[in-house]
């Protein structure tokens, strides 16, 4: 599988769930500022690999390339940045939304903002540099790299993933 994912955020970040991570969360709730917006529950919800997420540190349009097989070690080596999280997919969605939907929550994730794979755990590596204006947000490729695994991968975070290119 490759696939771009084109999406446009207002906020800091990109979030990344498959829908039953977040059935708990109301229509119209502001779960950003109540319950993901400090370092330490963002950190809770990244190791749990339900709600996922890695700060842009900008606004702007971003190209995710997401792709499974063998993954691209010099593109990832060359990177400026990259992290690792993980995500568990149910009923065979994944969903990549901006961060700052969780302000005023609702279920509804774009079609063009899904994708479809097997039930499972992921490991995902992500990494970008900036891009070729050296403006952060201006069609800013990031690769996601999904590698499947037979459990949740056992992550630390202390605070929010990063992918801020200094």
């Amino acid at each position: 599988m490759r696939t771009v994912v084109d999406v446009d955020i207002a906020g800091l970040g990109i979030i990344i769930y498959s829908p039953f991570a977040v059935e708990h969360i109301g229509e119209g709730q502001d779960y950003l500022s109540s319950r993901f917006w400090s370092p330490a529950d963002v950190a809770r919800h990244v190791v749990e690999c339900g709600l996922t997420t890695f700060g842009t540190g900008t606004s702007g349009r971003f190209r995710l390339i997401v792709y499974d097989g063998d993954i691209d070690v010099a593109a990832l080596e060359a990177a400026e940045r990259k992290i690792r999280l993980g995500v568990e997919v149910r009923d065979a969605r994944l969903c990549v939304r901006d961060l700052y939907d969780l302000l005023s929550w609702t279920r509804h994730c774009p079609s063009t903002q899904q994708l479809t794979l097997a039930d499972g755990f992921y490991r995902i590596t992500a990494y970008t540099s900036a891009p070729p204006s050296g403006v952060l947000g201006d069609g800013h490729e990031i690769s996601l790299h999904l590698e499947a695994v037979s459990e949740r991968p056992v992550l630390r975070w202390d605070g929010v993933p990063d992918l801020t290119c200094d």
